[in-house]
């Protein structure tokens, strides 16, 4: 073939290539327009050109970025949203985008409007009201309490909690303009954990053996659901007196509590991560975060919560509850179960219908302040029933997995023990002042051995915990942090010697409270990048394929800027001698400058250690017939 001949197949090739290219752009941005359109006139009311002063709240749809900014109420998409306005408002926006005065459809969470579409039921149930004044909310509820009864208030995310019929809900609250959203109230449920707990797992008996002084003493960790036995022998005198505790006593409340910080006395196996710390209880019947002064007066620093609801893909207002908490308190950590629904589906958000994933139970758990635990069984692999994510807005969730193999209970409650021995082994370091929850959990996520595909992923998050490494890293002062502000720049070098096996640098950050029932959480984006400065090559984070469908939410991780989470990773398997560069840039923060840590760490080629058994007493026949023989190695691969 002549070159000219080969040349014009090859240009012909090219074209072919880029009109198909470009045709799928097209399509994809058609479906976008008519996804939008959809949405617009669902939540579109009374069409008309003129301001109403009796509906606030209007519906509009751009598609350039507008100059002046508006009283968002609630994001819907990327190019819709419902906003509260004035004359002077709606006559800028009527010229520029297409608006309509909204109907209430839009203040509905996804699971109430598909009930309330549904047959009526007569009798009362329990929902959540949330408004964007308390003080308003509750002045015009007065109006009304013969037909409702209020159960609960909770001021910090402008909601209550009432008891009311469907039919009174449909005619009489959801048109109230005090109103911006509508869920049912749902019962929690304890996430039992099927088998025990295993010391041999996560570096617990190293974590004992090496640093014996990393035991959570001073910490106050709290258990959110039934009460503990306070006269159980493993955690004997260390609980403290509760006014929010439950009434019930409970033999799941207690376990959590002995797999936390339990003294081992009724026997070795039942020795808990923090074993000197103490334990506050709080009632899950609230479902809310709790109080913050009550919290504070007792000194209570990292909660665990071993319960779930139902699998629900929305940022509801107990999500809401959760990062305001955790962005007025940034040491505060809240350790979640991911939920026991590794089989079951959505029904509801963008991944409805798509099996094995986005289960996680709760929408609390929507929340992006707080840490997700998975499960893994006795093997390592994950337990099936583990829920998965991702959360409803494409987040990756869970962002740990750790040991119980049909229950996440257990596991949640061993990350919650290895957080109050980080927070302990760092006061004991800086006068007492506790580390920020964006470090422990940067530790965490950058110390998790990497399990069931490469990378992270939406089963088990960056790994499985490794508390012993991570209780080393902080000690090693594997770490370091600052402030970034919009378009600003942090940077640091490190030196990585020769024989690496990997470098590996984690950035989080506590991020402000979203509006509920927003499209997206992230309000504060900042981005982390890794330079080789020798050859000049820059490594993103690893980035999960969101996209709803099963085949892309199995894809593997890839390098790219993550506009989603409040965690970014990068990882370089063998790295070259020599200087890398952190870069940590503020992309998109709309007001104040935002804290963040990071942690690092290199792993060194041909190195060999056991971490399991460490001690005689690891050896128990009495107890467990098997001993199981673990090391850690790096070996590179010469194939």
């Amino acid at each position: 073939m002549s070159k000219r001949r080969f040349f014009t197949k090859y240009l012909t090739g090219c074209i072919f290539v880029f009109l198909l290219f470009t045709q799928h752009q097209v399509i994809a941005q058609l479906n976008k327009q008519l996804h939008s359109d959809s949405i617009f006139y669902k939540h579109a009311g009374i069409s008309s050109n003129q301001y109403i002063a009796a509906r606030p709240y209007y519906i509009v749809q751009w598609t350039n970025s507008l100059a002046r900014r508006f009283k968002v109420v609630r994001k819907i998409d990327e190019r819709t949203a419902i906003v509260d306005i004035n004359k002077n408002e709606f006559d800028y926006l009527n010229a520029k985008v297409k608006i309509a005065a909204a109907n209430n459809s839009w203040k509905l969470s996804p699971a109430l409007e598909k009930k309330l579409a549904g047959k009526n039921n007569n009798g009362f149930q329990k929902f959540i009201l949330t408004g964007l004044s308390i003080d308003s909310l509750l002045l015009r509820l007065a109006l009304n309490y013969k037909d409702i009864v209020i159960l609960n208030i909770n001021k910090p995310s402008q909601s209550v909690i009432v008891k009311a019929k469907a039919k009174f809900l449909k005619d009489h609250l959801l048109p109230l303009n005090e109103i911006i959203f509508i869920d049912e109230y749902l019962k929690p449920k304890t996430e039992v954990g099927i088998i025990g707990y295993n010391r041999s797992f996560h570096g617990i008996n190293a974590l004992d053996y090496k640093i014996p002084a990393a035991n959570g003493k001073d910490i106050v960790t709290g258990v959110k659901e039934q009460n503990v036995d306070e006269n159980d022998l493993d955690i004997y005198k260390r609980v403290l007196p509760s006014s929010v505790a439950a009434s019930s006593i409970t033999l799941h409340a207690t376990v959590m509590a002995s797999i936390i910080g339990g003294a081992g006395n009724s026997f070795y196996d039942g020795r808990g991560v923090a074993n000197a710390c103490q334990f506050f209880s709080s009632s899950f019947d609230n479902l809310f975060a709790d109080d913050s002064t009550i919290l504070n007066e007792n000194k209570v620093t990292v909660q665990n919560h071993s319960y779930g609801t139902i699998v629900q893909q929305f940022y509801g207002a107990e999500a809401v509850s959760y990062d305001l908490h955790t962005s007025q308190d940034k040491n505060f950590v809240h350790v979640f179960s991911a939920g026991n629904q590794g089989l079951s589906f959505a029904t509801e958000g963008q991944y409805a219908n798509i099996p094995n994933y986005a289960n996680i139970t709760g929408n609390f758990k929507m929340a992006k302040n707080i840490i997700t635990v998975g499960a893994i069984d006795g093997s390592g692999n994950i337990a099936t029933e583990s829920s998965a994510g991702p959360l409803y807005d494409g987040r990756l969730a869970p962002q740990l997995s750790a040991l119980g193999p049909n229950g996440t209970s257990d596991a949640a409650a061993v990350v919650s023990g290895t957080v109050a021995v980080l927070q302990q082994v760092f006061a004991d370091s800086n006068h007492q002042a506790l580390p920020q929850a964006s470090l422990v959990k940067a530790l965490l996520y950058n110390t998790a051995n990497d399990i069931y595909t490469t990378g992270i992923d939406y089963k088990t998050g960056y790994g499985s915990l490794n508390s012993y490494e991570a209780v080393k890293a902080l000690q090693q002062k594997k770490y370091d942090g600052g402030d970034v502000s919009q378009n600003g720049m942090w940077l640091k070098d490190i030196t990585v010697p020769a024989n690496a096996a990997q470098l590996k640098v984690t950035l989080t950050w506590t991020d402000s409270v979203s509006t509920v029932n927003n499209d997206k959480a992230l309000i504060n984006d900042v981005d982390l990048e890794v330079t080789d400065m020798n050859s000049g090559v820059v490594y993103q984070p690893w980035v999960l394929n969101a996209s709803p469908v099963a085949d892309s939410l199995e894809k593997t991780a890839i390098r790219k800027r993550d506009s989603l989470n409040t965690a970014e990773q990068v990882s370089i398997s063998l790295p070259a001698a020599g200087t890398y560069q952190v870069k940590v840039t503020g992309y998109s923060i709309p007001s104040a400058n935002v804290s963040f840590s990071v942690a690092y760490n290199i792993d060194t080629l041909h190195t060999f250690s056991f971490t399991n058994p460490w001690h005689a007493s690891d050896v128990n026949r009495a107890e467990n017939s098997d001993l199981i023989i673990k090391w850690k190695t790096f070996v590179a691969d010469t194939n």
